[in-house]
């Protein structure tokens, strides 16, 4: 059937069979063109669609709505199967995702699909989420599963965002839960005494660099089994991890016993790019030697009624048992305890959190000091049992600290420091502090003599000079008024006159020193 022609701004209607539908075919405001079928046989419901398309033509070319908006419209009503599935592929091509990372994100978006009835990408909002989130923690997982959950759903919206299928990410509205709240395994630091037990059996089965090199330099498993020997360098005693968690390469520094352990572990020819430990050591052998050392136990395996599940038959008829690497406090022992432990010694060394930051490779000092250092009451104990005893007597505390009994004053090692510490601030600790163990010898030596007599001070405070030998006071005065107004004097002059003040005056020929010091009288007192 020949089509009805008309302008090219209205579009057309046609045809295909006789019997069929009237399809529309118009131009859109890019300049390409449309064909859709009306679903109508009635030639004036197709014509009054047509128009409704042409409008909407006219106005994204006119820019009264936003046509980039309609790519968000089309891919909202895609299968949102279809949308995991691109995603996931994506996870696939990109590095450093692991195998079961990606299994893990595929197992919870079939959850989500199953149980959520959701079918297009527009049912994906915050409430179908928090809907999906709450049913997980309703199936019993911990906190920190229903996060990784989350993340999951989350990141996948982040992608849809750069890949223009929705405009926003609106799922990042959706809280986490408190992953402290609900911790299922907590690790705690082993002793010095275990881990001599686990050395003595890992040495008789070979496996002890292994777990020295976890203890020591805080490897990861997967730090270990990258590990190569052209990462080790013995003459700078460091050791090089690529490729590890953070996707970085770190140095850390390489412990002389640990060093000495891997010589003896490497071969007589090794390749540089020679795997460290060819073998990897599994959790189930791992447990086993935790066993043999004493880190871990055995128990029988109950059904739901509590009775023990039996294994075998006829008299290989036992009850199957597993190995427990948790404590009677439920802390967990495994290969990330070993990292734990090395947060933990460095803490107890002393250490700054920075450094051992450093050593344990962390983004942040926050997460080693919260999630590998585990300090107990025998570290608290020792730190109170360091504090100084308070004294039982307050008349002496106080006349020691007003330094009320003459030379004790003097003399008080936590006095005369406070005394001297305006003074070499303000003008130099350096020339000071070397010219302060003479100054006080000489007051004491002097303070002993007969021949200092009021005259005496007085003659020093009518014309009293300081002498060029203390620099750290000569450029504070050279003329002392017999009376000191303290109030309208500098600030330095106050907080030299309230100190010790060293006078040197001409008598006799000789040279000889007067200990001065400021009183609430206004006055110096000469001793």
């Amino acid at each position: 059937m020949a089509r009805k022609q008309r302008a090219r701004g209205l579009g057309t209607l046609f045809k295909r069979s006789p019997q069929g539908p009237w399809i529309a075919s118009w131009f859109t405001h890019a300049g390409k063109r449309r064909e859709a079928s009306t679903h109508t046989t009635d030639k004036q419901a197709a014509e009054r669609i047509l128009a409704k398309h042409v409008a909407d033509v006219a106005l994204r070319r006119d820019g009264v709505i936003d046509a980039s908006k309609d790519q968000y419209q089309t891919e909202g009503r895609k299968p949102l199967a279809d949308h995991f599935a691109d995603y996931l592929a994506y996870c696939e091509r990109r590095a450093g995702l692991s195998k079961a990372h990606i299994a893990e994100k595929r197992r919870y978006f079939d959850r989500l699909l199953n149980r959520c009835q959701l079918s297009r990408l527009v049912d994906l909002t915050p409430d179908a989420l928090n809907r999906f989130l709450l049913l997980l923690q309703q199936d019993g997982l911990s906190a920190r599963t229903v996060n990784f959950a989350r993340q999951s759903v989350v990141a996948f919206a982040s992608w849809c965002v750069k890949n223009g299928r929705v405009e926003t990410n609106l799922l990042k509205v959706v809280p986490k839960l408190d992953e402290s709240a609900d911790r299922r395994r907590i690790r705690r630091a082993l002793s010095d005494e275990e881990l001599s037990r686990l050395l003595a059996v890992a040495e008789s089965t070979g496996r002890k660099a292994w777990y020295m090199a976890a203890v020591l330099a805080g490897l990861r498993k997967g730090d270990l089994l990258r590990l190569s020997w052209e990462d080790i360098d013995f003459e700078n005693s460091c050791i090089t991890v690529r490729g590890g968690k953070s996707k970085r390469v770190d140095q850390i520094p390489m412990h002389p016993q640990l060093a000495n352990e891997l010589l003896r572990h490497r071969p007589i020819i090794a390749l540089s790019k020679a795997r460290l430990f060819p073998h990897e050591v599994t959790n189930l052998t791992r447990q086993k030697d935790f066993l043999r050392a004493g880190l871990a136990r055995k128990e029988v395996v109950t059904d739901v009624d509590g009775q023990p599940v039996m294994i075998g038959s006829g008299r290989w008829k036992r009850p199957k048992t597993r190995i427990v690497t948790t404590d009677h406090n439920g802390h967990e022992i495994d290969l990330h305890a070993l990292r734990t432990t090395l947060g933990t010694k460095l803490a107890r060394q002393g250490i700054a959190p920075q450094i051992a930051q450093r050593i344990m490779r962390h983004s942040d000092y926050r997460t080693t000091l919260k999630h590998y250092t585990v300090l107990g009451l025998t570290d608290t104990s020792k730190a109170i049992r360091q504090l100084d005893a308070i004294s039982d007597k307050p008349d002496q505390q106080h006349q020691r600290a007003t330094g009320t009994d003459d030379v004790s004053a003097i003399n008080d090692h936590q006095q005369y420091p406070q005394q001297l510490e305006c003074i070499s601030q303000v003008y130099g600790a350096k020339e000071y502090e070397s010219t302060s163990l003479v100054i006080k010898n000489q007051i004491v030596a002097h303070c002993s003599r007969s021949d200092v007599n009021s005259s005496g001070c007085e003659s020093v405070r009518s014309d009293a000079k300081i002498s060029r030998t203390y620099a750290g006071v000569a450029q504070l005065v050279e003329h002392q008024p017999s009376k000191l107004n303290v109030a309208s004097s500098s600030l330095v002059a106050r907080c030299v006159c309230t100190r010790l003040i060293v006078f040197r005056k001409m008598n006799r020929g000789r040279n000889s020193v007067v200990e001065c010091q400021y009183t609430h009288t206004d006055r110096f007192s000469c001793q």
